[in-house]
């Protein structure tokens, strides 16, 4: 059949649905005209003998039109075509019957050796959306080697549905598991239970390559995990046609429970970028990626990635941004620096927090009930090289080319940063002939806090640019050590924040073009004379031992500050500018810090915290 857009099934109807409904629910969903075909071995209703026969005859009829296959040990096929029609593809089925239970899914094998994708989604006939919805597959052995898409390859006009699908040990130059070339308003959406697994790429994009249009990680049970690349994104990789066409990611929720081993994978875990940048997630030229969490179960976690660059997260380039509310990024290693995040010319990384006006309705906050099992954590990242030396940037690495006029910029807001390790928790480098100092490192509402075995938090030797906004930094590692905290040639501006690094020079090694501070809490103010409104003293934690940077009611920083502009909540999400009754105020009822004290804090100051 043509491309039929008067009656498609919605692909969000299918996302959340459990796969024994989705032959009988579909089938009786659409319009009058459409046919169910079933593909089996010859007998017990079957139409056709292959899923390609079933495609061919349904292309002829009108509707939306459904094929059932029944499960078998497998089927060997390669290059199977959905071109021009909508269709919905059902595996999984005991028998043409959509009223039987659904079991195993049916296993497609696509290593026939004719190196080309193991499915193919193409509307190359209509700029009008076609409607696709595949479920009910494990699709493995695609071989793609001179092309993109080992397991499945998407192009054009197209709306793509999957569900309960796995595509493992594939090949292909780009996207091994799935490349997705979407005009502008196309989309993918990868709902409940589907697998990205075990694919490899001798390009870019280990799992999933995005060439334009849009795709949709927002199922229960989905996962991204031990992809390989050669180059850029040994999970995800990102490149958009233009402006007119940018590749976007959204990621709203995954991880996966693999029953065979006892273990969980996450939404973007444990890929490997071999040689390139961005082991979990590398977003190149014309690129957007958001992530937010929806649901406390499934949070949002970029883990146990690795690369040279960006072992989480590579934003490559002035056209490239990525977005991320309470996501957690942890356990990732670089092997060149940016043990969680690389970002370099012009690219645009951000952390965001309740402040941000453009938080996604949706988007859960961050918990103030622990600090290493919530959202908004950057935590347990690692930069060291292959022969086991620290190397710069166990979080964040920036690199900025003078050629590129867009400055390099990571905002991390509402972040817990915690036990990275590395020679320096942040860092910058130079990645081409001549850099620039127009690289900005922004902490602001944030915790970063324990890092013994990170002895400099802040080394931006190349002059990138630092603010410190209304954050609490402490614990940076031992002391006494001669190497001072910060460490740069660029501009330093510190606000409203702590900084509690008893013993530790503060400012050194190198000599910043200026430092402004302003009401900020230290343990020594030798490093910042002649600034304005400088406290000294300790900070009084709740319990830092025990992971707790809150402050107590008879800390110094509690009602103390004037009024964060900007600012309504804090990294907890609760109110700022709340005014103790029994704490006279200084420049103002805000408090230093990450934390505000709220009222009710006050009713357990007993004076014995």
């Amino acid at each position: 059949m043509g491309v039929h857009v008067n009656n498609p099934t919605p692909m969000a109807s299918i996302v959340n649905r459990p796969v024994t409904l989705i032959g009988l629910c579909l089938l009786f969903a659409n319009t009058a005209n459409a046919a169910t075909y079933c593909v089996g071995a010859p007998g017990g209703g079957t139409t056709h003998t292959s899923i390609q026969a079933a495609l061919n005859a349904a292309e002829t009829n009108p509707g939306t039109d459904t094929i059932f296959v029944i499960r078998r040990d497998g089927i060997q096929a390669q290059g199977i075509v959905i071109e021009n029609q909508d269709v919905i593809l059902s595996g999984a089925h005991v028998n043409c019957n959509p009223d039987e239970p659904l079991f195993e899914p049916t296993v497609l094998n696509a290593g026939g050796g004719s190196m080309t994708s193991a499915l193919i989604v193409r509307n190359t006939a209509s700029s009008q959306l076609m409607h696709v919805e595949i479920s009910g597959f494990d699709i493995v052995g695609g071989d793609a080697i001179f092309g993109a898409g080992g397991g499945l390859r998407v192009d054009g006009h197209v709306d793509l549905a999957l569900s309960h699908l796995k595509i493992s040990q594939s090949e292909a130059s780009y996207g091994a598991g799935i490349a997705f070339y979407g005009a502008a308003e196309a989309s993918m959406r990868l709902g409940d239970r589907v697998e990205i697994s075990n694919n490899l790429a001798t390009g870019s994009g280990g799992g999933l390559a995005i060439f334009g249009g849009s795709v949709f990680v927002d199922g229960m049970q989905t996962s991204i995990h031990g992809n390989t690349s050669v180059h850029d994104g040994g999970g995800i990789f990102l490149a958009g046609e233009g402006s007119a066409n940018v590749a976007h990611l959204v990621l709203r929720r995954g991880r996966m429970l693999d029953a065979s081993v006892g273990s969980i994978h996450e939404v973007v875990e444990s890929n490997i970028a071999e040689l390139g940048d961005g082991g979990g997630v590398a977003a190149a030229a014309w690129s957007d990626v958001q992530g937010y969490s929806v649901d406390e179960y499934f949070p949002i976690w970029i883990s146990l990635n690795s690369a040279s660059q960006g072992g989480g997260i590579a934003v490559l380039g002035e056209t490239a941004r990525v977005r991320l509310w309470n996501p957690v990024i942890r356990g990732n290693h670089a092997n060149a620096g940016g043990g969680a995040i690389l970002a370099i010319d012009g690219g645009q990384f951000e952390v965001l927090d309740r402040n941000d006006p453009d938080r996604p309705a949706d988007a859960l906050q961050c918990s103030g009930d622990g600090y290493l099992d919530y959202f908004c954590v950057i935590a347990n990242n690692i930069a060291r090289s292959a022969s086991g030396n620290d190397v710069p940037g166990a979080a964040v690495m920036l690199s900025h080319s003078a050629a590129v006029v867009t400055p390099t910029r990571v905002v991390l807001a509402g972040a817990r940063l915690l036990d990275n390790r590395g020679s320096s928790v942040f860092s910058d480098t130079c990645l081409s002939i001549e850099c620039n100092a127009s690289s900005l490192l922004i902490v602001r509402n944030s915790l970063v806090a324990y890092h013994p075995e990170t002895p400099v938090l802040v080394q931006l030797i190349y002059g990138s640019a630092l603010e410190v906004l209304s954050s609490t930094i402490t614990g940076t590692g031992t002391s006494p050590d001669a190497r001072s905290v910060l460490q740069t040639n660029g501009s330093i501006a510190i606000r409203r924040s702590i900084f509690w690094e008893p013993g530790r020079d503060l400012i050194g090694g190198l000599v910043p073009t200026s430092v402004i501070a302003d009401e900020v809490l230290v343990a020594d103010a030798g490093d910042l004379a002649l600034q304005a409104h400088i406290l000294v003293g300790d900070p009084v934690f709740l319990a830092a031992g025990g992971g707790d940077f809150h402050l107590a009611a008879s800390s110094p920083a509690v009602d103390a500050a004037t009024a964060h502009s900007g600012m309504q909540w804090d990294a907890d999400g609760y109110p700022r500018q709340v005014d103790l009754p029994d704490r006279p105020n200084g420049l103002g009822v805000a408090d230093l810090g990450a934390f505000e004290r709220q009222l009710s804090d006050s009713i357990f100051a007993n004076g014995f915290e």
